[in-house]
Protein backbone atom coordinates (compact mmCIF):
# COMPACT_ATOMS: atom_id res chain seq x y z
CA UNK A 1 0.00 0.00 0.00
CA UNK A 2 1.16 3.21 -0.88
CA UNK A 3 0.61 6.05 1.57
CA UNK A 4 0.15 9.92 0.70
CA UNK A 5 1.29 12.23 3.77
CA UNK A 6 -0.16 15.78 2.48
CA UNK A 7 -4.08 15.14 1.78
CA UNK A 8 -4.06 17.45 -1.27
CA UNK A 9 -3.35 15.09 -4.00
CA UNK A 10 -6.13 13.42 -5.71
CA UNK A 11 -4.85 13.58 -8.47
CA UNK A 12 -1.77 11.64 -7.68
CA UNK A 13 -4.31 9.22 -5.43
CA UNK A 14 -6.41 8.48 -8.52
CA UNK A 15 -3.22 7.89 -11.04
CA UNK A 16 -1.86 5.34 -8.38
CA UNK A 17 -5.21 3.59 -8.35
CA UNK A 18 -5.75 3.40 -12.14
CA UNK A 19 -2.77 0.91 -12.14
CA UNK A 20 -4.31 -1.03 -9.36
CA UNK A 21 -2.39 0.33 -6.67
CA UNK A 22 -3.56 -0.08 -3.37
CA UNK A 23 -2.96 3.90 -2.07
CA UNK A 24 -4.64 6.29 0.40
CA UNK A 25 -3.58 9.66 1.70
CA UNK A 26 -3.25 10.91 5.54
CA UNK A 27 -2.35 14.16 5.74
CA UNK A 28 0.59 14.39 8.91
CA UNK A 29 0.14 18.23 8.74
CA UNK A 30 -1.84 21.31 8.69
CA UNK A 31 -0.87 24.87 8.63
CA UNK A 32 -2.67 27.76 10.56
CA UNK A 33 -2.57 31.40 9.96
CA UNK A 34 -0.03 33.74 11.26
CA UNK A 35 -0.41 37.57 12.14
CA UNK A 36 2.59 38.29 9.43
CA UNK A 37 -0.92 37.38 6.87
CA UNK A 38 -2.65 40.52 8.43
CA UNK A 39 0.33 43.15 7.52
CA UNK A 40 1.12 41.10 4.05
CA UNK A 41 -1.39 43.42 1.94
CA UNK A 42 0.36 46.54 3.13
CA UNK A 43 4.01 45.41 2.38
CA UNK A 44 3.33 44.02 -1.53
CA UNK A 45 4.47 47.01 -2.80
CA UNK A 46 7.48 47.53 -1.06
CA UNK A 47 9.66 45.37 -3.10
CA UNK A 48 10.19 45.12 -6.61
CA UNK A 49 9.31 41.32 -6.28
CA UNK A 50 7.81 38.87 -4.51
CA UNK A 51 9.09 35.31 -4.12
CA UNK A 52 6.43 32.14 -3.01
CA UNK A 53 8.06 29.02 -2.20
CA UNK A 54 5.14 26.67 -1.43
CA UNK A 55 1.55 26.25 -2.39
CA UNK A 56 0.02 27.64 1.44
CA UNK A 57 2.24 30.47 0.56
CA UNK A 58 0.85 30.82 -2.84
CA UNK A 59 -2.74 30.73 -1.47
CA UNK A 60 -2.35 33.21 1.34
CA UNK A 61 -0.26 35.93 -1.29
CA UNK A 62 -3.69 35.16 -3.21
CA UNK A 63 -5.59 36.38 -0.31
CA UNK A 64 -3.07 39.65 0.28
CA UNK A 65 -3.14 40.33 -3.49
CA UNK A 66 -7.25 40.71 -3.39
CA UNK A 67 -7.28 42.37 -0.06
CA UNK A 68 -4.40 45.47 -1.65
CA UNK A 69 -6.91 45.63 -4.78
CA UNK A 70 -5.05 43.29 -7.17
CA UNK A 71 -1.92 45.42 -7.73
CA UNK A 72 0.60 44.72 -10.32
CA UNK A 73 3.11 42.24 -9.10
CA UNK A 74 6.40 40.19 -10.01
CA UNK A 75 6.51 37.09 -8.46
CA UNK A 76 8.93 34.42 -8.78
CA UNK A 77 7.35 31.04 -7.99
CA UNK A 78 8.89 27.68 -6.99
CA UNK A 79 7.75 25.03 -9.20
CA UNK A 80 4.68 24.52 -11.68
CA UNK A 81 2.73 23.68 -8.81
CA UNK A 82 3.20 26.22 -6.77
CA UNK A 83 2.65 28.46 -9.99
CA UNK A 84 -0.50 26.55 -10.61
CA UNK A 85 -2.21 27.66 -7.87
CA UNK A 86 -1.25 31.37 -8.60
CA UNK A 87 -2.35 30.81 -11.82
CA UNK A 88 -5.79 29.54 -10.86
CA UNK A 89 -5.98 32.70 -8.79
CA UNK A 90 -5.82 35.52 -11.26
CA UNK A 91 -2.12 36.18 -10.50
CA UNK A 92 0.47 34.36 -13.10
CA UNK A 93 3.91 34.06 -11.67
CA UNK A 94 6.79 36.10 -13.72
CA UNK A 95 9.31 33.51 -12.86
CA UNK A 96 9.46 29.83 -12.51
CA UNK A 97 12.83 28.29 -12.34
CA UNK A 98 14.05 25.10 -13.90
CA UNK A 99 14.23 23.24 -11.13
CA UNK A 100 11.75 23.43 -7.90
CA UNK A 101 13.71 23.95 -5.16
CA UNK A 102 14.22 27.30 -3.08
CA UNK A 103 18.52 27.17 -3.61
CA UNK A 104 17.59 26.64 -7.63
CA UNK A 105 15.19 30.15 -7.46
CA UNK A 106 17.88 31.95 -5.92
CA UNK A 107 20.63 31.15 -7.98
CA UNK A 108 18.01 32.05 -11.37
CA UNK A 109 16.71 34.59 -9.89
CA UNK A 110 16.20 37.37 -12.77
CA UNK A 111 17.64 41.16 -11.43
CA UNK A 112 16.21 41.98 -8.78
CA UNK A 113 17.11 44.85 -5.44
CA UNK A 114 14.62 44.19 -2.91
CA UNK A 115 12.28 40.61 -2.70
CA UNK A 116 9.63 39.83 -0.36
CA UNK A 117 9.19 36.59 0.66
CA UNK A 118 6.39 35.35 1.43
CA UNK A 119 7.38 32.37 3.76
CA UNK A 120 5.61 29.67 6.33
CA UNK A 121 7.37 29.27 9.39
CA UNK A 122 9.53 26.37 8.45
CA UNK A 123 10.45 27.41 4.86
CA UNK A 124 14.45 27.17 5.14
CA UNK A 125 17.03 30.06 4.28
CA UNK A 126 18.05 28.70 0.48
CA UNK A 127 16.56 31.73 -0.95
CA UNK A 128 17.56 34.31 1.30
CA UNK A 129 21.18 33.02 1.37
CA UNK A 130 21.48 32.73 -2.35
CA UNK A 131 19.77 35.80 -3.20
CA UNK A 132 21.86 37.96 -0.18
CA UNK A 133 25.03 36.25 -1.79
CA UNK A 134 23.72 37.96 -4.78
CA UNK A 135 23.38 41.63 -3.33
CA UNK A 136 20.10 41.45 -3.28
CA UNK A 137 17.79 42.22 -0.26
CA UNK A 138 15.12 39.79 1.10
CA UNK A 139 12.32 40.85 3.61
CA UNK A 140 10.90 37.45 4.71
CA UNK A 141 7.23 37.41 6.00
CA UNK A 142 5.84 34.24 7.77
CA UNK A 143 2.02 34.06 7.03
CA UNK A 144 1.69 30.89 8.23
CA UNK A 145 2.90 27.71 10.42
CA UNK A 146 3.14 24.30 10.06
CA UNK A 147 1.79 22.02 13.09
CA UNK A 148 1.58 18.33 13.25
CA UNK A 149 -2.02 16.87 13.27
CA UNK A 150 -3.44 14.58 15.95
CA UNK A 151 -4.53 11.64 13.88
CA UNK A 152 -7.42 8.92 14.27
CA UNK A 153 -7.04 5.23 15.20
CA UNK A 154 -8.14 4.70 11.78
CA UNK A 155 -5.24 6.79 10.52
CA UNK A 156 -2.47 5.66 12.65
CA UNK A 157 -3.55 2.13 11.24
CA UNK A 158 -2.63 3.24 7.63
CA UNK A 159 1.14 4.77 8.61
CA UNK A 160 1.42 1.04 10.23
CA UNK A 161 0.16 -0.32 6.74
CA UNK A 162 1.91 1.60 4.55
CA UNK A 163 4.33 -0.20 1.94
CA UNK A 164 5.62 2.62 0.35
CA UNK A 165 5.25 6.44 2.08
CA UNK A 166 5.35 9.57 -0.25
CA UNK A 167 6.59 12.88 1.52
CA UNK A 168 6.21 16.08 0.24
CA UNK A 169 8.49 17.71 3.28
CA UNK A 170 11.10 16.89 5.53
CA UNK A 171 8.65 18.38 8.30
CA UNK A 172 6.32 14.90 6.84
CA UNK A 173 9.02 12.80 7.03
CA UNK A 174 9.96 13.69 10.88
CA UNK A 175 5.89 13.82 11.59
CA UNK A 176 6.01 10.21 10.63
CA UNK A 177 8.56 9.23 12.29
CA UNK A 178 7.40 10.51 15.37
CA UNK A 179 4.14 8.52 15.13
CA UNK A 180 5.71 5.39 14.85
CA UNK A 181 8.86 3.32 15.18
CA UNK A 182 8.03 1.63 11.12
CA UNK A 183 10.28 3.10 8.67
CA UNK A 184 8.57 1.57 5.23
CA UNK A 185 10.57 2.52 1.69
CA UNK A 186 10.36 6.41 1.29
CA UNK A 187 9.30 8.47 -1.63
CA UNK A 188 10.08 11.85 -2.10
CA UNK A 189 9.74 15.05 -3.69
CA UNK A 190 12.97 16.79 -3.28
CA UNK A 191 16.64 16.29 -2.20
CA UNK A 192 16.02 18.01 1.51
CA UNK A 193 13.28 15.47 1.52
CA UNK A 194 15.36 12.82 0.82
CA UNK A 195 17.78 14.02 3.14
CA UNK A 196 15.82 13.97 6.34
CA UNK A 197 13.75 10.91 5.42
CA UNK A 198 17.33 9.00 5.24
CA UNK A 199 18.62 10.91 8.57
CA UNK A 200 15.42 9.64 10.12
CA UNK A 201 16.66 5.89 8.49
CA UNK A 202 14.19 5.46 5.81
CA UNK A 203 15.21 3.84 2.79
CA UNK A 204 15.24 6.97 -0.06
CA UNK A 205 13.73 6.61 -3.26
CA UNK A 206 14.01 10.29 -4.33
CA UNK A 207 12.33 12.80 -7.17
CA UNK A 208 14.70 12.86 -10.41
CA UNK A 209 13.11 15.71 -11.00
CA UNK A 210 11.90 17.95 -7.79
CA UNK A 211 7.66 17.80 -8.13
CA UNK A 212 4.72 15.71 -8.16
CA UNK A 213 5.28 14.24 -11.96
CA UNK A 214 9.03 13.16 -10.29
CA UNK A 215 7.31 12.33 -7.06
CA UNK A 216 5.09 9.89 -8.83
CA UNK A 217 8.12 8.10 -11.24
CA UNK A 218 10.16 7.50 -7.11
CA UNK A 219 6.71 6.14 -5.97
CA UNK A 220 6.91 4.00 -8.70
CA UNK A 221 10.38 2.39 -8.74
CA UNK A 222 10.08 1.74 -4.82
CA UNK A 223 6.95 0.10 -5.41
CA UNK A 224 9.53 -1.85 -7.98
Amino acid sequence: MVLLTRGKDKGLLDRLRALGIEAAEVALLEQVDLPGLEVLPGRLLQADWVAVTSKEGAKRLLWAWEKAGRPLLKVAAVGEGTGEVLRQGGLSPAFVPPRATAKDLAAAFPPAQRVLFVAGDLAGKDLEEGLGARGVEVERVEVYATRERELSPEELALLERAQVVAFFSPSAARAYARKTPRRPKAACIGPSTGEEARRLGFSVWEAAEPGLEGLFQAILRALS
